[in-house]
């Protein structure tokens, strides 16, 4: 049964639509995240001045203040941008050919990266103490993840499709 019969108010069919969704997020996300995180690499000490890392993301292993801890942040970064790009590669090369498992990769990783979005928006919206650019970037935040949530349910959608042979 598929969970959606139709992509992007009813305009795109599925396979489409799935294709638009895996050029998007190739672009959108894996490659600004990608050039972002090369970008701080090479400008550290201005990224050090930017971003304060703080115990919450080196877990106390290595002071804060320290260029390691602005190294491991943004390899971790590095790293999730990598995988976001192969996987979104997987999801174009399964929507052209119709290799639904193909898919599975981008549907699991982008609702997982989602999931964390969702739940630091909703951080960002319970710590801002009144401040509207906090209270701005929190329903920011959770409006991209939920259109993010329904580009994952348009994928899946297309995997269950070509589980029923609709596109065959």
């Amino acid at each position: 049964m598929v969970l959606l019969r139709k992509c992007c108010c009813c305009c795109l069919g599925l396979r489409a639509g799935s294709l638009a969704i895996g050029i998007i997020s190739l672009l959108a996300v894996g490659v600004v995240e990608f050039v972002v995180a090369i970008y701080c690499l090479l400008n550290i000490a201005e990224t050090k001045k930017r971003i304060k890392f703080e115990n919450a993301v080196t877990f106390g292993i290595v002071d804060p203040d320290s260029d390691a801890a602005a190294y491991i942040f943004l390899s971790i970064l590095l790293l999730v941008a990598t995988i976001y790009i192969i996987v979104s590669l997987m999801l174009i090369h399964g929507a052209r050919t119709k290799r639904r498992f193909l898919l599975l990769p981008w549907v699991f990783f982008t609702f997982l990266n989602m999931i964390m979005a969702f739940s630091g928006g909703i951080l960002v919206l319970i710590n801002s103490h009144g401040y509207a650019a906090n209270i701005i970037v929190g329903f920011i935040v959770l409006a991209i993840s939920m259109t993010w949530i329904y580009f994952s349910c348009v994928v899946f959608s297309f995997f269950q499709a070509l589980q029923d042979g609709e596109y065959w």
